[in-house]
């Protein structure tokens, strides 16, 4: 990824807590010479060593190559908002796209314990749905999750590489800066919204 130096996040636990942020995200392999991708929640399991783990579908071919393909590609869309000239207080502009998102490069293993694979399931609930348990006992039962192990592959990916890209408007003044990050406060975007927060420092 073209990451221009003003753009690059070396902050470490910044890029963690981007990545638990945005966890749903793209795991690109090369299998026999072409690119596949699948779309998978992430979860963060340590951040030194940086540790990623997932799941997906058995029935989905890619995991067969994870092992032997060499390093995988996890990319982690975050934030992202268009930029009209009309928000600057400077003339003339080009529109131009703010966004955030990091590639994370890594060898999978595949996790073959079927207790290990039963304790990222509960992880993935506990995380994003962590009142389930007391609104639905039965839907986290570990009997119901252990009958799901054959359907499923579940890994883990150590990060060798991290790019890390916060493209939010460094390159213009701070009278243009300040004016695009007040556009952004007023939106009613959700992304544009997050994008003002992270346009504060340390990020800026």
């Amino acid at each position: 990824m073209y990451i221009p130096t003003a753009h690059r996040i070396e902050d470490r636990e910044l890029i963690a807590e981007l990545m638990r942020q945005n966890p749903f995200a793209i795991l690109t392999t090369v299998v026999d010479g072409v690119p596949v991708a699948t779309h998978l929640p992430i979860l963060v399991e340590s951040e030194e060593p940086m540790v990623l783990c997932g799941h997906m579908a058995r029935q989905n071919q890619q995991w067969k190559a994870l092992e032997s393909a060499g390093d995988s590609l996890l990319i982690f869309a975050g934030p992202h908002g268009y930029v009209s000239p009309r928000f600057y207080e400077s003339r003339p502009n080009v529109p131009t796209w703010n966004y955030v998102t990091i590639h994370a490069y890594g060898r999978v293993e595949l996790v073959e314990d079927e207790d290990e694979a039963l304790a990222h399931l509960q992880r993935i609930v506990a995380t994003f749905d962590p009142t389930l348990a007391e609104a639905q006992p039965d839907s986290t039962d570990p009997a119901f999750y252990r009958k799901m192990i054959p359907g499923i592959v579940a890994f883990r990916f150590t990060v060798n590489r991290v790019d890390a890209k916060a493209k939010l408007n460094q390159n213009k003044s701070e009278v243009d800066r300040t004016a695009v990050r007040e556009r952004y406060l007023g939106s009613d975007e959700p992304d544009e919204q997050k994008m003002a927060q992270l346009m504060k420092p340390p990020i800026s």
